[in-house]
Order: structure tokens, then C-alpha cells, then sequence
């Protein structure tokens, strides 16, 4: 019996659907092909880790990322710190030129920095709790003149207000500080979170943000309780002149005119998180309430800034640390769970291109990091113990999960670092947090 013409059409789309499906599988194929034989692409992933039970020491895991090795995946050397319970947070975001990583145990208010420049040998060097009269460091970039400058959200070796910025060394020796009060931004707002530099213009964007106290944690003497600290409600970003470290303005970030709301009914202008410089000189902060504000005429006397973009939300389910890679913003988005990526070209209206949702076991996406010599990234949970990679087709935005990079022990697509032994001792559940590619 001949088909009919309805049946010839419905069958000639579904097939080209399919053809179509299959051409963009094959194209994500080839780029993934492409990028794990490419020659210039970082040889390792530096993981900062710690112990959910608060028993081992907290370490820096050192894995294979060579997707050319074959033993791409593989953990092959740590460095413990010798302390347990620290909560190690953020390391910095970039691998430093001169191989030498500063990551910090945000509970003890302590900053180690490990010496990477054998990465299959890593050790500490040095570490430090406070910077002149500022405690609980949190971020760091490397400045122009080779000094790092960090933000403390601490004072007087307290978690209290105001804290401020510190220019130091990577030793910790502090060369200038600044309180991030002022402005008329109250002490008690004054919680200086995380920052990126515009040496074009002078300027440094710093956000306003606390952390959430573990209810665990014996704080040091004149510590906000953690009720007060984790009822503090903020949504600025101060604009700072980089070369005299002044503050110059505070930005509140404005709330939509429609009634958007990000987790847990906040809006999204509130819990602004990081601060980045894109490729055209724009800067963008986003929020831990899933939004994303462009920030314009930093280096003039009315800085503005602007919403432009909501990412999915829900209830307990925080945006969290971005990354760029070319001209493609990539937001971690927990309520997915997975990534979302922006095309930016047009930094006053960047357009969704890709969205990434991960397998249930990957839940709450947290920490990006871009791999500086490939068009990949690093992801981290929040409180969670595994690693993945995600290729970003540089064309298109288009996001896939690296299925090659696999834990060693397991095979599974991932690295997972619980139920590790180390040379230590075990830990049965890791959290991975601060992580990121090098060398360069």
C-alpha cells in the first residue's frame, strides 16, 4: 500500500530532525576531538578540598587534565595542610605566572599559598590569618605591579564590619589597606566579598557579601553571632581607583520594576557574588540571587548599573561563581542544575545559547573556572564531592559535559573525591570548592 502524502511529509521531517540532531552531534563530536587533541590546553586541575566531617586534613588535590594522557582524570599528588575544618573556599581564579597559588581555609580565617610550580610536587610555602587589621580573607587577584590585592571581611582578627582591602604581597605582608566603608555605606553593610581589576581605567569593582557561618564554628572573640551576620541583607558593589586604593563610589543594584524574585523570595538584586572584565571592557556582576547587572561608565563620575539578565531560580538554589570563555558568559545555575551560557557580544542584552542540565548526582553547581589555554571549564559543587569538565564550543557557546574525563576508580563520567584515602588519612565525604587549570 503507498503512504500517503501526510505519511511522506511526516516521515521526511522526522527525518531531517534527524539529520539535523546527528549533524549537531557530530559537530559538538569534532570540537570535543578537537579540543582533547589540541597540544596547547593547561596539563592538570588543582582542586581545593576539604573533609565534610571535619576530621582530615584539608588538602589541595592535584588531577591530570591532559586529555591526551592516559591517565586524564586521574588524582596524582595532594598537599595537606595539616589542619581539618578549615572549609576551604576560594582559591584564586586564574593561575598565577609565577606558579605560586593562594587559596583560603575561609573558617579559620587562614590563606595558604601552595608552590605549583612542580605541579606533581606540591607544597606549602606560607600561609597567614590576617593582613594589617583586616581578618577572614576571601579573594585575591594579582594587580599590574605584581602585588596581590585581596578583600577581608573581618576586623581586629574578628568575623565583624567593616572589613577592606589589603595590598600585599603573596606572603601575606600587607603594603596598603582601605576599609571598604564609607560613602555612606554603613560598617555594618561593609563585607567586601570578591573584585576584579580594570587596569585600563584604574578601577577595582568590589562586592558587598558575608559569608554564611557553619553553626559549628567557635568564631574568634568579637565575632558577629551567626544570626546576626546571616541576617544581613546587601546588594552593593563599590568602584575603587586601583592605583590609590580609595573608594570612590557604592553602587546598590537595582531591584527589576516587575516583581522577579530569586531563591527563596529575595529579588535579584540582592547577594552580589562576582565581578568580571569581559573582552570589550564591560564589566558584569552577578548575584547569588540569579541575577546579572552590567555595570557602565565605571570610570566617570555617575557609574551606573543595570539588570541584564534573570537565570532560573528556586528556593535554596544560589547562582554562584561565573566564568568567561571568549565572548560566552557561563553561569552556574543550581536550579537547573547545570550551566546556562550567554552570548555577549552585546553586553546590554546578552542572549541565552546553550543550557547544560546535569545528571541528578551533580547537584548545586558552584565554581567555574576557564582553562586559559582551551575553550573548557572546571565545575565544582557546593558541598559536593566531584569534579567535572564542560567543553565550550568557542563558535557557538554550546556546552558538553566531557565524557572522557572519568574517575579512575570507578569509570564513571566525573571525578569523585569522596571516599578517598590520602596520604593523611580518609576521607569518606569531600567537598571540592575553589578549582582551576594550569600551568599557563
Amino acid at each position: 500500500m503507498r503512504p500517503t502524502i501526510q505519511l511522506q511529509r511526516a516521515v521526511l521531517r522526522i527525518s531531517l530532525a534527524g539529520l539535523a540532531g546527528a549533524a549537531l552531534w557530530l559537530l559538538s563530536a569534532a570540537h570535543r576531538a578537537s579540543a582533547r587533541s589540541a597540544a596547547n590546553v593547561s596539563s592538570y586541575l588543582f582542586v581545593w578540598t576539604g573533609d565534610g566531617d571535619r576530621t582530615a586534613s584539608d588538602l589541595l588535590v592535584v588531577i591530570d587534565a591532559d586529555p591526551r594522557s592516559k591517565t586524564y582524570g586521574h588524582v596524582v599528588a595532594s598537599a595537606s595542610t595539616g589542619i581539618s575544618g578549615g572549609v576551604p573556599h576560594h582559591t584564586e581564579y586564574e593561575f598565577p605566572a609565577d606558579g605560586m597559588l593562594l587559596a583560603n581555609a575561609w573558617a579559620r580565617s587562614q590563606t595558604f599559598l601552595f608552590d605549583l610550580r612542580q605541579p606533581t610536587t606540591p607544597r606549602i610555602v606560607a600561609s597567614f590569618q590576617t593582613a594589617g587589621p583586616y581578618a577572614f580573607p576571601h579573594s585575591f587577584v594579582r594587580m599590574p605591579n605584581g602585588h596581590v590585592l585581596g578583600t577581608f571581611q573581618g576586623k581586629d582578627a574578628a568575623y565583624a564590619p567593616p572589613g577592606g582591602l589589603v595590598e600585599m604581597d603573596e606572603r601575606g605582608t600587607p603594603l596598603r589597606t582601605a576599609s571598604a566603608a564609607g560613602l555612606g555605606l554603613a560598617d555594618t553593610l561593609a563585607w567586601p566579598y570578591s573584585l576584579a581589576i580594570d587596569a585600563k581605567h584604574d578601577r577595582v569593582v568590589v562586592t558587598m557579601t558575608t559569608m554564611p557561618i557553619p553553626a559549628w564554628l567557635h568564631a574568634p572573640a568579637g565575632s558577629w553571632r551567626k544570626s546576626r551576620a546571616d541576617s544581613v541583607m546587601t546588594s552593593q558593589v563599590e568602584i575603587w581607583s586601583l592605583s590609590r586604593l580609595q573608594l570612590l563610589h557604592v553602587l546598590t543594584l537595582p531591584a527589576p520594576a516587575q516583581n522577579s524574585s530569586g531563591p527563596s523570595g529575595y529579588t535579584v538584586n540582592e547577594f552580589a557574588a562576582e565581578p568580571r572584565l569581559l573582552p570589550d571592557g564591560t564589566m558584569y556582576v552577578n548575584t547569588f540571587t540569579c541575577g546579572l547587572y552590567r555595570l557602565t561608565g565605571i570610570d566617570g563620575a555617575a557609574p551606573r548599573a543595570e539588570l541584564a539578565f534573570e537565570f532560573p531560580a528556586a528556593a535554596g538554589m544560589y547562582c554562584a561563581v561565573p566564568a568567561v570563555v571568549g565572548h560566552f558568559w557561563i553561569q552556574t545555575v543550581p536550579a537547573l542544575p547545570g550551566l546556562i551560557a550567554l552570548d555577549i557580544r552585546d553586553p546590554a542584552h546578552p542572549v541565552q545559547v546553550s543550557r547544560l542540565t546535569l545528571p541528578s548526582r551533580f547537584g548545586m553547581p558552584h565554581w567555574l573556572a576557564a582553562d586559559a589555554k582551551g575553550s573548557r571549564v572546571v565545575l565544582t559543587g557546593d558541598d559536593q564531592g566531584y569534579v567535572l569538565v564542560v567543553d565550550v564550543d568557542p563558535r557557538t557557546g554550546a556546552l558538553v559535559m566531557d565524557s572522557t574525563f572519568r574517575d579512575e576508580r570507578t569509570g564513571a563520567v566525573g571525578v569523585s573525591l569522596d571516599g578517598r584515602t590520602w596520604p593523611h588519612g580518609t576521607i569518606k565525604r569531600a567537598f571540592a570548592h575553589g578549582a582551576l587549570f594550569g600551568p599557563r
